[in-house]
């Protein structure tokens, strides 16, 4: 009977010890950027969208940059030979109709944003790219965007932000 709870005890603790070991090798976030990797340039994306909101472009910039700073150990710095490079724009923001009812008119109201991204990975140029992310929020077409676009964009902001760094920092 001892040796059954002796060994149930050192299985436990060879358990616990490949816990451990496997958790050495996998950052929280999951990220694969190297480590060897130090620093990222993350440039303004300019508001090129037919619609003009006059804090988009910054507010969009810094919560990028928000998320490299917070979940990686990447250094955000101006220079043009940083390891790893993201430049864009904003190149469409509107509203639009959508769940149109029997009357013809909008049920709900669509706030779309699209962004370019040009990635640049100066230690590892396969992983580079040029691609567009785009997500959007629906909300009540009783509201007008002024009313509801403070609400939306949040949203927008987390899911657009989240695909790019799932392609730089994950590649997918």
């Amino acid at each position: 009977m001892m040796k059954k709870k002796h060994l149930k005890y050192i299985y436990s603790i060879l358990v616990f010890a490949g816990m451990l070991s496997t958790h050495s090798c996998y950052t929280l976030s999951g990220s694969s950027i190297d480590p060897n990797w130090e620093t990222i340039r993350i440039s303004t994306f300019p508001n090129y969208a037919a619609y003009q909101n006059p804090n988009l472009s910054q507010q969009f910039t810094e919560q990028l940059q928000d998320i490299f700073n917070n979940r990686t150990k990447l250094l955000l710095t101006n220079s043009e030979d940083a390891d790893l490079m993201i430049d864009g724009e904003i190149t469409d923001y509107r509203q639009s109709s959508v769940a149109i009812q029997a009357n013809e008119t909008a049920g709900k109201n669509r706030l779309t944003m699209t962004v370019r991204v040009r990635y640049q990975n100066s230690k590892d140029e396969s992983k580079s790219f040029d691609r567009s992310f785009s997500a959007y929020e629906d909300f009540d077409a009783n509201l007008t965007l002024i009313q509801a676009e403070s609400g939306l964009l949040d949203n927008i902001f987390e899911n657009l932000i989240s695909q790019i760094f799932n392609a730089v920092a994950m590649d997918w």
